[in-house]
């Protein structure tokens, strides 16, 4: 009996540390300069999930960072969602990706984020107080605002491993993105909002045919473009480098392999 009753404690002590790790994360997200949306993060049972309803551009207010954000939404479409589901126990990334209206799933294995925690700056963001971190994550340079007062080694996008909850995270350099907290719902006691048939249903490909699909675009239409150019007799125009995360869109500017 006293078995029993151990085993009984041990399962509901289990499952409320399984509960207390349970998140939700709200951020205000720039894709650029102009635009700004948001990234609903969850971590559920081991799987991060992210999701933008990215195709909804809505105009910011300036700021201060940190600060309760005010968002004036345009009139706009909602076309699909982008979804990034992270396995990280396994390091098994799966996000949707759209190129010429076909949404693909694509399967990835990021490189761990060797994090430089070597800095004694901090920053209040919200009631926390954060600590500086940076890296190098497949050629960009990132910038990120963490607290240890939530010990969940999670973020927006790819971005995790970190001693702590990521509530503000920077690109630097070309390829501009921003993300700063809006909610955290912690502990959460909910599932997030996708649908796994939709997944299920999109079309597999791995990274590097994402890449290779992206590049071979990006070729076509520059094919197209030149050849709508009028040029006097005898002039010839040479093809334009368009291979990297700049001219791909892509948040990552240069892989592993490449």
């Amino acid at each position: 009996m006293k078995l029993l009753y151990k085993s009984f404690f041990l399962c509901v002590l289990l499952y409320a540390l399984s509960f207390s790790q349970n998140i939700k994360v709200t951020y205000a997200y720039r894709p650029s300069e102009a635009f700004e949306t948001e990234e609903e993060v969850y971590l559920n049972n081991g799987y991060k999930v992210s999701i933008v309803d990215s195709i909804l551009e809505k105009k910011y207010k300036p700021r201060e960072y940190g600060s309760d954000v005010t968002i004036e939404k345009d009139k706009g479409v909602k076309r699909y969602r982008n979804i990034l589901i992270d396995d990280i126990s396994k390091n098994n990334t799966y996000f949707t990706y759209q190129i010429k209206k076909t949404n693909y799933i694509v399967s990835d294995n990021p490189p761990p984020i060797k994090w430089n925690l070597k800095y004694k700056e901090t920053k209040k963001i919200g009631k926390y107080t954060c600590k500086k971190a940076t890296a190098t994550f497949r050629g960009t340079n990132i910038e990120a605002y963490y607290t240890q007062e939530i010990p969940v080694s999670i973020g927006p996008y790819k971005f995790k491993g970190l001693p702590g909850l990521i509530l503000e995270i920077t690109t630097v350099g070309i390829n501009y993105r921003y993300w700063v907290v809006k909610n955290i719902q912690y502990p959460f006691n909910g599932t997030p909002d996708y649908s796994s048939k939709y997944i299920k249903s999109l079309p597999k490909i791995g990274i590097k045919d994402l890449v290779k699909k992206i590049d071979d675009n990006n070729d076509e239409d520059q094919s197209i473009i030149l050849s709508k150019i009028q040029l006097p007799n005898g002039a010839k125009l040479g093809k334009v480098e368009t291979i990297g995360g700049n001219a791909r869109g892509m948040i990552e500017n240069k892989f592993e392999w490449e």
